[in-house]
């Protein structure tokens, strides 16, 4: 082989090396681009994932302050709403207050009362009323009662046995134990379940003897 074939034979082995080179080079750089193209496809992926769940989490947290704040509101309407329904009934007390309804109040306490000086304390000016109710219905409890009227009482009675021993059967005593009673289920009228109230009502009971009011030892409200 001459110099011109040997050289034309090497510029070819070079040229096809260089050819092998290249087609390598792309190879690796089709490689390197897919692999790169995954990772951060996978990087996206995680990214997006951690968005979702993080304003997933900061959604959850805001709603849940929402709720906090509504039920707060609705508790404070509640409560609201209620003092005022006592209030009103609280007022209304001096105007069913009567001559005889006193009369069957002081009725319901005589058979529980004991031995003993008896104090009856009435609203001022019905002190004459109740004194001829004892005379004619409870003559043996006259001889050692005294009677006396007082601006705390607006309406019912309260009786002291032997300085010991005190029956509350006033009207606001009533209305304390009435309104114990059925709190629940006036809260539940005003605040139906569908407004999402956070005071649920209690099981339903029968007030008809508690409606009667039974009237107990201890110093209750007038």
């Amino acid at each position: 082989m001459g110099y011109p074939e040997l050289l034309q034979a090497l510029e070819e082995e070079v040229g096809r090396q260089i050819r092998e080179r290249r087609a390598e080079a792309s190879k690796q750089q089709r490689q390197l681009l897919d692999t790169t193209v995954v990772e951060m496809s996978a990087r996206r992926d995680a990214v997006l994932e951690e968005e979702r769940r993080r304003l997933a989490e900061e959604s959850a947290r805001t709603l849940s302050r929402a709720r906090l704040e509504q039920d707060r509101a609705i508790l404070g309407e509640m409560r609201r709403q209620m003092a005022d329904l006592r209030g009103a009934a609280d007022a209304r007390l001096p105007a069913m207050n009567d001559l005889d309804l006193m009369t069957r109040l002081v009725d319901e306490v005589v058979p529980e009362l004991g031995e003993g000086a008896l104090l009856f304390r009435v609203k001022q000016g019905y002190e004459p009323h109740l004194e001829s109710h004892l005379r004619l219905k409870h003559a043996s409890l006259l001889p050692r009662s005294t009677i006396e009227g007082s601006s705390d009482i607006r309406g019912g009675v309260e009786i002291s046995v032997a300085g010991r021993q005190l029956f509350d059967n006033t009207l606001r005593s009533r209305l304390e134990a009435a309104w114990e009673q059925l709190e629940p289920e006036i809260a539940a009228l005003l605040f139906r379940p569908e407004t999402a109230a956070p005071l649920r009502p209690g099981p339903a009971r029968d007030h008809s003897a508690d409606a009667a009011g039974r009237p107990g030892g201890g110093d209750g409200a007038r």
